[in-house]
């Protein structure tokens, strides 16, 4: 095994595994479809909170497909073959998230601008918001790598992952949705931007390091 054989592995059990893709895509349009029906469908409304509804709706669909990222993997013993292989465990944990990513951001991202003119969020803000996807989105992958890492022997180990892993998402949704809001306002939101930037290239260098020793605990 190499890391190109292993990429294009883990793409291809991914795409046969399109079910849990899905079901990340369909809750995401879900939540986003319903919220105007339960809070408020008046166009004032929805074009403010527009932000914050797709931030959530994504952060959630996130968190579905993170959960178990490496369950399958610890169950049918993939997870020792990668700790005997010789190839670097972090490597292969940053490639195995950035294949997450890829996977469910693109739908979920072809599908934004769709649900914005559903919420009344104008074209200038739009790209506002997609900036903040785009960067903010794999932090969220990274974080959710360690908490399914950190639970990954667990038999119901979910609730557990949502417990450790909500409190560092945090700091992604206020970003984002403040550089919308600012946007909205009329006001400077490079340095929300920049943040968001800075907290992705943060979880790039902590997360495989700590996704590794977590799963060398686990399958130890």
């Amino acid at each position: 095994m190499n890391y190109t054989s292993f990429a294009k592995g883990e793409l291809l059990t991914l795409l046969r595994r399109k079910q849990d893709t899905i079901n990340a895509l369909v809750f995401f349009i879900m939540v986003i479809t319903l919220f105007p029906l339960g809070v408020s469908p008046s166009p004032e409304f929805l074009s403010v909170a527009a932000g914050g509804i797709i931030w959530c709706a994504a952060s959630l669909a996130i968190l579905m497909s993170v959960e178990s990222m490496f369950k399958e993997d610890f169950n049918d013993g993939c997870l020792e073959q990668w700790l005997v292989s010789g190839l670097s465990l972090p490597l292969l944990i940053l490639l195995k998230t950035f294949i997450h990513w890829l996977i469910v951001i693109v739908p979920l991202l072809a599908m934004a601008p769709l649900l914005s003119q559903m919420l009344f969020l104008s074209t200038d803000i739009f790209y506002v918001l997609l900036k903040t996807l785009i960067l903010g989105t794999p932090a969220l992958f990274l974080i959710g790598t360690i908490g399914s890492a950190l639970t990954v022997s667990l038999r119901h180990g979910a609730v557990l992952m949502l417990l450790i892993i909500i409190p560092f998402y945090l700091p992604v949704i206020i970003f984002s949705t403040g550089a919308i809001r600012a946007a909205q306002n009329g006001m400077l939101y490079d340095g929300q931007i920049a943040i968001l930037g800075a907290i992705s290239l943060v979880s790039l260098v902590v997360s495989p390091i700590m996704s590794a020793i977590s799963i060398k605990a686990s399958v130890n």
